[in-house]
């Protein structure tokens, strides 16, 4: 039987034991290459500002109307003129609305392959780095081990899988979606672990492993909420530096997934045989 408590104070202490830094770049860069960090900021309404001081704070209909029509109706006007001209030219309508369509097609393209042949061997690779890490530190060459350890292509495979199995039962209702996700949680681990292993195998051990788990790992997900807030309070770089803390954290969760699946008898030491420093 895990606790929250256990599994973040063994996090906590493996990130005092083996170094913290290292930790913080690897998830950095997991973040920059699958799109998790973002940056954010304020912006000043100019045309507020101008509204408030030239109509001196006129906010009768009247006022607003007039507001209305100086700044925004010859901008309207505009919009009408440039659209009546796009649509006087077939040709040149046609070829502007095909221009479109191609790019976000390409878009799609670009953005598909880049989260199954990038993004997803990269979260494989550094989860296998916090297995590691966690149990006598890591490299951080980890971070693509995939990339070179034979079985790229069925690692990028699970992991589309994974991606469309949460996403189409999560065209049903959010809920369905949300349970599948942490039903497969576990699959990224148990490639890291074993890359060999077999797509219906990967699904059905992680189905295994959190049998009975998923609302106790989604308590744990939400005992961050609190420390992200904050991060997201201290200039929104916060996040960042909380990475590595939960990385750590469901690297411990893992393990005790694992040692599920030995002591029940629904895998063994040939299937999930952990993680070592002499391996490639």
């Amino acid at each position: 039987m895990w606790t929250r408590a256990r599994i973040k104070q063994e996090a906590k202490n493996s990130l005092r034991h083996f170094g913290y830094w290292m930790p913080l770049l690897i998830t950095f860069l997991t973040g920059i290459v699958t799109g998790g960090i973002s940056t954010g900021g304020t912006t000043t309404n100019s045309i507020t500002t101008e509204y408030t001081s030239e109509y001196h704070g006129d906010l009768t209909p009247a006022g607003f109307a007039a507001f209305m029509d100086e700044f925004f109706g010859d901008f309207f006007y505009e919009i009408g003129a440039a659209f009546e001209n796009f649509f006087s030219n077939p040709l040149i309508a046609m070829t502007t609305i095909f221009v479109i369509v191609m790019a976000f097609i390409l878009g799609l393209v670009i953005a598909f392959g880049w989260s199954a042949f990038v993004a997803g061997p990269v979260i494989v690779g550094k989860n296998r780095y916090f297995m590691e890490h966690r149990a006598f530190g890591s490299r951080f060459e980890r971070l693509f081990w995939v990339f070179k350890n034979g079985r790229y292509m069925n690692t990028v495979k699970i992991m589309f899988l994974r991606e469309l199995k949460v996403f189409l039962w999560s065209l049903l209702f959010v809920i369905p979606g949300i349970i599948k996700a942490y039903e497969y949680s576990m699959v990224p681990y148990i490639l890291a672990e074993n890359p060999q292993i077999s797509s219906e195998r990967a699904f059905e051990l992680s189905k295994k492993m959190t049998k009975g788990e998923k609302w106790k790992i989604f308590v744990l997900d939400l005992s961050f909420i609190g420390w992200s807030i904050l991060g997201v309070l201290c200039c929104c770089v916060g996040g960042i530096f909380l990475a590595p803390y939960i990385e750590a954290t469901f690297a411990e969760l893992y393990q005790v997934m694992r040692e599920k699946a030995h002591g029940l008898g629904f895998s063994d030491y040939n299937e999930l045989p952990g993680f070592f420093p002499e391996q490639a």
